[in-house]
C-alpha cells in the first residue's frame, strides 16, 4: 500500500458503517447490472462491509467476485457478512486503489462507489481501475456530488453542520463535487463509450430520514464534532445544537434529505 493514506473523512466507526451497509447491488449498483453477466470477474474497489459486493457474487455466480478495501476492519467485516450468507465465490483483500495488488488485464468489470471523491488523485485510481481492466471490460463508477444535495428544513444549525463538513472534506484534499465530473476523468483514463448520467438518493420517509438524521449526529460523536472544534469552526455549543436540529428534523413532517450521485459506465477498448 502507499506510504501516505489519504484520510478517509467519513471515518469507519459505526455511524459511517451503517450507511454504507445499507447499500445493496440491486439499489445502489442498479444502472451497472444491465452490463453484467454469469460468470464475470468484478472488482469493487474500496468496498466497505461488503453488501454491494455480495451482491454482485450473487448474480455473476460462478464468476469470481473479489472486494478490496483500505481499511482492515472492513475487510474483516466484509468477510463475516459473506461466510453469514455462505457465498463461495467472493473474496476480500485489503488494498489500496492507487496501488492495485493485481496484474494487468486481470478483470472483466470495476466497480467503484463513494471512493474517487476521497483521493486526492481520483484520476490515478481510474487509470488504476483502467490498467486491471480486460480489454473490452466494462467499469461503471458512482460518486457523491454534494453541490446538488437538497435538505428540507434547514435550519441554522444543519446549514453549519453542512458547511464545516465540506470545509473539513476540502482540508483533507478532496472534491465534494466529484460526482459531475466522473464521465471527464473516465475519458482522461482512456476508457470509451461512455454513458454518463445523475440521481437522487431521498431520504424522506419517517424511517429514512430518523436512519439519516442518526448516522448525521453519530458522525458528530465519531470524530467530527472533535474535528470542528480543534480547528476553531465550531463551539462545543454548536455541536450539541447541531445534534438536536437532527433530532427535529428527524422528527418533522414532510423533512427530506436527497443526496446527489453521479453515475457512469465505459469500457476499455479491445
Amino acid at each position: 500500500m502507499t506510504k501516505h493514506r489519504e484520510q478517509y473523512t467519513m471515518g469507519y466507526g459505526p455511524a459511517a458503517t451503517a450507511i454504507m451497509a445499507e447499500r445493496t447491488a440491486h439499489d445502489h449498483a442498479k444502472f451497472f447490472l444491465p452490463h453484467l453477466k454469469s460468470g464475470m470477474s468484478l472488482l469493487d474497489c474500496g468496498c466497505g462491509p461488503g453488501t454491494i459486493t455480495l451482491g454482485f457474487a450473487d448474480l455473476l455466480a460462478p464468476g469470481e467476485v473479489l472486494g478490496t478495501e483500505i481499511e482492515e476492519t472492513h475487510v474483516a467485516l466484509a468477510r463475516e457478512n459473506a461466510a453469514a450468507r455462505n457465498i463461495r465465490n467472493v473474496r476480500f483483500e485489503a488494498a489500496d486503489l492507487y496501488e492495485l495488488p493485481f496484474a494487468d488485464a486481470s478483470f472483466d468489470a470495476v466497480f467503484i462507489s463513494a471512493v474517487l471523491g476521497n483521493l486526492r488523485e481520483p484520476i490515478r485510481g481510474v487509470r488504476e481501475a483502467h490498467r486491471v481492466l480486460k480489454p473490452g471490460g466494462v467499469i461503471g463508477l458512482k460518486e457523491f456530488d454534494h453541490g446538488g444535495d437538497l435538505v428540507y428544513p434547514t435550519e441554522p444549525a444543519i446549514k453549519k453542520y453542512g458547511e464545516l463538513y465540506l470545509r473539513l472534506r476540502r482540508e483533507n484534499g478532496h472534491d465534494p463535487e466529484g460526482g459531475r465530473k466522473l464521465g471527464a476523468l473516465l475519458l482522461e483514463a482512456g476508457f470509451s463509450d461512455l454513458e454518463f448520467s445523475a440521481i437522487y438518493e431521498p431520504f424522506a420517509s419517517p424511517k429514512a430520514r430518523a436512519g439519516f438524521a442518526y448516522v448525521s449526529a453519530g458522525l458528530l460523536a465519531e470524530g467530527w464534532g472533535e474535528a470542528f472544534t480543534s480547528r476553531g469552526w465550531a463551539t462545543a455549543e454548536d455541536i450539541t445544537e447541531m445534534r438536536a436540529a437532527w433530532e427535529r428534523f428527524a422528527a418533522f413532517p414532510g423533512a427530506i434529505f436527497a443526496a446527489a450521485w453521479g453515475e457512469a459506465v465505459a469500457w476499455k477498448r479491445a
